[in-house]
């Protein structure tokens, strides 16, 4: 039997990555941060550079910052792999558009180390649909200014994955308080489920 845990007891990896484009088997992590939250609490971070061994086109350069002669000297997905892995542990996964974030680092553990990430997920970008169903535009920027969240570097993986653990740390007292949730399960399965109100 499945060992019920609370949302106070479980850990949570809010991890973002900057990528060279879309798709996570032909595109390649160039930035990841991961940031643990325990209850309530930004407890433990890891951040680096992954030089992606392929050129970072310009429009992605532009958008994140991130260039070629950045990430040259930067460890290769493959030495990196090992210490995602090692943060993440069993913990649940969470991002701002948690399909995309996990589709890159689950094929990339996959691919460069032959490890199968299995871990919980939670979409924050869900839990605004739910909790802010109001607000025009669930994206990072709208979500984190309107909770009034300070995002320290825009589309930098650090800045992003901060201010994403902020807002996690914003909904879970949330959710206990004013929806009553208990457990992971109920966390889980209520990001899917009918609209609720945040003011």
């Amino acid at each position: 039997m499945k060992k019920i845990l609370p949302i106070s007891k479980a850990t949570f990896v809010v991890i973002d990555v900057e990528t060279t484009g879309m798709n996570p088997v032909d595109d390649r992590i160039t930035e990841i941060a991961m940031m643990k939250v325990k209850d309530g609490t930004l407890v433990d971070e890891f951040s680096t550079l992954i030089n992606p061994l392929i050129t970072i086109p310009a429009h992605i350069t532009s958008m994140t910052g991130i260039d070629n002669v950045m990430v040259q000297n930067a460890p290769p997905a493959r030495e990196v792999v090992p210490f995602i892995a090692e943060f993440l542990g069993d913990a649940i996964f969470v991002a701002h558009n948690a399909a995309f974030d996990w589709g890159f680092v689950s094929h990339t553990a996959r691919r460069e180390r032959g490890i199968e990430l299995d871990n919980q997920r939670l979409c924050t970008v869900k839990l605004s649909s739910r909790i802010l169903p109001h607000l025009p535009s669930k994206s990072l920027g709208p979500v984190a200014e309107h909770l009034n969240i300070t995002i320290p570097e825009r589309h930098r993986a650090s800045g992003d994955a901060y201010a994403t653990a902020l807002v996690l740390v914003k909904y879970l007292s949330y959710v206990q308080k004013k929806e009553g949730l208990k457990t992971v399960d109920e966390l889980l399965k209520y990001q899917y489920g009918r609209t609720s109100h945040f003011t």
